[in-house]
């Protein structure tokens, strides 16, 4: 049975509390509405734990290391585990009987199971971004972290769970990302394709819907192997601006699915689509350059291959 909390910033929400959407109605989250955007409203009503009624979480191995890094990171969030290295195949693998039941008992109880070195790596990662984040005189206090709320934005229910919100008004609201480059064009090219301008936007309305504050808003990226290195991005006042816009159309079409419970796919009809002209210019590159191939040898480039690969050419 879902637990409902009422609008407002709430602390010591668990994980699975906040995924199940403990508010008052059936609520639009930063990543549903990312999933609205750029998939449809049907895609967006399956992934919803209220919503779909054949709803399953999704688990993934992928995961283990962000979540567990959250955990070791921000102090708050389901435990990690080490699985005893005796329980591993003689390969490493965690795939012997013992291992996939210590696997399973652990994550019944909401503990995130790792190998021994994974261990390692995740407390590599937190010594390392707890010290680059004192040279910057930042100080995330644990008992702010995961910090759950629950919103009436502009006639939509909105919930988000912030990483990191300290208490002080006059400080930035935090959200932690692991990620395999964290240098600052990498960072930039994860909140395009990621949509964590969306997310950033979402955030920063919801919180002001429930408190009244204007914030700032900040990523904690941090890469995942060794020197575990962590660039801290903020968007810009425009860039915020136009995921304002993207995060009201979300809404919209969220309440008007809510209301008419009519939640459409993809347009009907056929789609026309024209490919980019880079991918096109590809083509006629690799045509050009084996059409210079044949006149400077006079053969095609496919007979020089056939010679290579011939038994008497191996002879």
């Amino acid at each position: 049975m879902t637990t409902t909390l009422p609008f407002g910033v709430h602390y010591g929400v668990s994980d699975d509390a906040y995924h199940a959407d403990p508010a008052p109605r059936p609520s639009l989250s930063s990543t549903l509405a990312r999933v609205v955007l750029d998939h449809s409203p049907l895609h967006a009503w399956w992934a919803h734990p209220r919503l779909n009624p054949d709803f399953e979480p999704v688990e993934k191995k992928t995961f283990d290391i962000g979540r567990a890094a959250h955990r070791a990171v921000l102090g708050a969030g389901g435990d990690y585990v080490a699985i005893p290295e005796e329980m591993l195949a003689s390969n490493g693998a965690a795939s012997t009987k013992a291992a996939k039941e210590f696997i399973g008992a652990a994550r019944s109880v909401g503990q995130t199971p790792l190998k021994v070195s994974e261990v390692s790596q995740i407390e590599a990662m937190r010594e390392r971004v707890h010290a680059r984040l004192a040279e910057m005189q930042i100080e995330l206090d644990s008992s702010c972290s995961e910090t759950v709320v629950l919103a009436d934005v502009e006639g939509t229910v909105c919930r988000v769970m912030i990483d990191n919100a300290p208490r002080d008004p006059r400080l930035p609201l935090y959200d932690f990302k692991t990620t395999t480059d964290a240098c600052p064009d990498h960072c930039t090219r994860a909140v395009m394709n990621y949509g964590y301008d969306v997310q950033a936007a979402f955030y920063l309305e919801a919180w002001k819907a429930a408190t009244g504050e204007d914030r700032a808003f900040r990523f904690i990226f941090q890469e995942k192997a060794a020197p575990y290195e962590v660039c801290i991005v903020e968007l810009s006042s425009d860039d915020l601006d136009m995921a304002r816009k993207k995060t009201r159309r979300a809404r919209e079409i969220w309440q008007q699915c809510i209301s008419s419970g009519h939640w459409p796919g993809y347009p009907a009809g056929i789609h026309r689509v024209e490919l980019p002209a880079w991918f096109q210019e590809r083509w006629l590159e690799r045509e050009s350059s084996e059409g210079e191939y044949r006149r400077r040898y006079g053969h095609d480039i496919l007979d020089q291959a056939r010679r290579w690969q011939s038994p008497i050419a191996a002879e």
